[in-house]
């Protein structure tokens, strides 16, 4: 035991003595007084894949809390303030989505939007009286995050508003979300609470869902009201979907208290994944590009 705490305390002499190489390079001994990240693993489970590069703690990153994850063993690549409590925004809709799902009364259900179902927050694409089906209110509830169709597809289950919220908070409890609580389905509410390390056992949930999977990865989605005819074409949040990176789910979201949030499964070249979760972004542009970083740190770092 004596060793092998020499061991790690030479290793860790060593990496405080590398010099910064790069811009983006992480500040070493500002996030080891922190605490905020793990240096060494000592043990991989089988199938995991392993460090090459020792001197490398990670990118540099304005979101406050994040996790990368080893899709197939659990293994943490990297983590910053992982347990930290943090407001996941629009990511609690993968959670409402598999609360749905659990519940689903059957996709070719006509819904009748009313103006209970009406949330402040994002554009408004549905309005009360329009007939909607509920697969299409699932697929705008993911693919443009709208709060109004979240609302209306919680209601189709036939579960009061509280009950709804009960089966969200069960839900989150049977994925191990121990350190989450859950107000309500859109995730406007900022005292709805989890963490980056939370949120990656959603994720592993909610887009083991083909259902999940498929609307996330949707670059848009057209809708057609089933009363009146009118059409809408719904864009994706995601602006990974663009190409950036090989993009398997994903799901954005933000608020003033939550800032901007985003957690995906990405795969590299060789086809393994990861489960990368990011939570208060600086801004828009600064969650995918802090995801992007993420992912192609954890990439370059790791052999599968």
């Amino acid at each position: 035991m004596l060793f092998s705490l020499l061991a790690n305390l030479a290793i860790l002499f060593s990496l405080l003595a590398l010099p910064l190489g790069n811009s983006q390079t992480i500040d070493v001994s500002a996030l080891l007084a922190g605490g905020q990240i793990n240096l060494i693993k000592t043990a991989y489970p089988a199938g995991a894949p392993y460090r090459l590069n020792n001197s490398s703690l990670g990118m540099k990153i304005t979101a406050q809390a994040a996790m990368v994850v080893d899709k197939n063993t659990d293994l943490v690549l990297w983590q910053k303030n992982s347990t930290a409590p943090r407001v996941p925004a629009s990511i609690t809709k993968l959670l409402t989505a598999l609360v749905f799902l659990d519940h689903n009364p059957g996709w070719a259900k006509p819904i009748t939007v009313t103006a209970g179902d009406y949330r402040q927050g994002g554009r408004t694409y549905i309005y009360a009286g329009e007939q909607i089906s509920l697969t299409d209110l699932f697929n705008i509830a993911l693919v443009a995050s709208a709060n109004s169709a979240t609302v209306a597809l919680a209601r189709a289950t036939g579960l009061s508003a509280a009950e709804f919220t009960a089966a969200m908070n069960a839900k989150a409890a049977e994925l191990g979300m121990n350190d989450s609580t859950f107000t309500e389905p859109t995730g406007l509410d900022p005292q709805n609470v989890s963490t980056a390390a939370d949120i990656i056992k959603l994720a592993r949930a909610a887009f083991a869902r083909p259902e999940i999977r498929q609307a996330t990865v949707s670059e848009e989605y057209n809708l057609k009201v089933l009363n009146n005819g009118r059409t809408y074409t719904f864009k994706n949040t995601d602006k990974l979907l663009a190409g950036y990176l090989d993009i398997q789910a994903g799901k954005t979201g933000y608020l003033d208290e939550a800032g901007y949030c985003l957690v995906s499964e990405v795969l590299n070249s060789g086809g393994h994944g990861a489960l990368i979760s990011v939570l208060g972004s600086a801004t828009d542009a600064d969650r995918f590009q802090d995801l992007k970083a993420l992912a192609q740190w954890a990439f370059d770092n790791y052999r599968w």
